[in-house]
């Protein structure tokens, strides 16, 4: 068995129970960095595990009990999970193929569809309307994304996510590549749902949105959904768009630093700012789409 086959085997059966075990770990990043902004001493990194365990643990309270309602939140995390099994681990990916930088940008654009769908079939108008905003999110964000692959994949001149790490790790980015940058760093905390674009679930306003009326195993799963979905959007920026130098061996290890230090500032981002309103988010996403625009303009004249 040739070493490219056993990466494949081994990143296919282990891969999505790492993306699981280490993804909670980025809620405890979060509170930790948050707490420390704010002089507090704050909750373990193992928060995100603690809470996943206490909700497992607890007995299954719904508003819904609909066939929607009770698949959606599955869906959700089965989506994040394999779009976080297309990843670039470095130079190399294992389940990467051709086009598969689309078929990310679909799977993450399920997982947030099916976060808005759990919503909707809570029952709750608080559940319905944090699902609408879940939607907005999603026609401002994804377009930005799709917008920097777009830039990349025009450089690179192929849709596979390893190409794009490597044309980028050669070449570095380019006017266009700096353009689509600074977008999607203005979309990132849109793209996970963090403040100031946490609309869906907004609990001073919603209540807990799109959440509220899950309790028990359902809402660990929505729960658990969002770290993953916090590490493959982070991963996946740091990974094509901010490629490590060095040696291809080592090239895993110093995304998985780049991960950190990039969701670091995110957290910290999220912790410094408030809430936007509905408006103002779509104004501000708006503008943010403009500038992906223009990227794409910049890489169709070659800059």
């Amino acid at each position: 068995m040739n070493a490219h086959l056993l990466l494949t085997l081994s990143w296919a059966l282990f891969g999505p129970v790492l993306l699981l075990a280490f993804s909670p770990l980025l809620d405890g990043v979060a509170r930790q960095v948050r707490a420390r902004l704010e002089s507090r001493a704050g909750p373990p990194l193992t928060q995100g595990w603690l809470d996943l365990a206490k909700l497992a643990g607890k007995a299954e309270v719904s508003a819904s009990a609909g066939p929607l309602a009770r698949l959606a939140p599955v869906l959700a995390l089965v989506a994040a999970v394999t779009a976080g099994l297309l990843l670039p681990l470095g130079r190399l990916a294992p389940l990467g193929f051709a086009g598969d930088g689309l078929v990310m940008l679909y799977l993450l654009t399920l997982s947030s569809v099916s976060l808005a769908l759990a919503g909707s079939a809570s029952g709750s108008p608080f559940g319905f309307l944090g699902a609408s905003r879940e939607l907005v999110l999603v026609l401002l964000v994804e377009p930005v994304l799709a917008c920097a692959l777009f830039v990349s994949a025009l450089k690179a001149g192929s849709f596979r996510l390893v190409d794009l790490v490597g044309w980028r790790a050669v070449h570095g980015p380019g006017v266009s590549g700096v353009l689509a940058g600074l977008a999607l760093l203005g979309a990132l905390l849109g793209s996970m749902g963090r403040l100031p674009f946490d609309l869906p679930e907004a609990e001073q306003e919603l209540m807990g949105g799109s959440t509220l009326e899950y309790g028990g195993p359902r809402l660990a799963l929505l729960r658990w959904t969002l770290f993953v979905r916090w590490l493959v959007v982070t991963w996946l920026v740091a990974a094509v768009f901010a490629p490590p130098p060095g040696p291809a061996g080592l090239s895993p290890l110093l995304v998985l630093v780049e991960v950190a230090v990039l969701f670091a500032l995110v957290a910290a981002a999220s912790a410094l700012v408030a809430r936007l309103r509905v408006d103002h988010t779509r104004a501000l996403l708006t503008q943010v789409g403009l500038l992906a625009g223009l990227a794409v303009v910049f890489a169709l004249v070659g800059a």
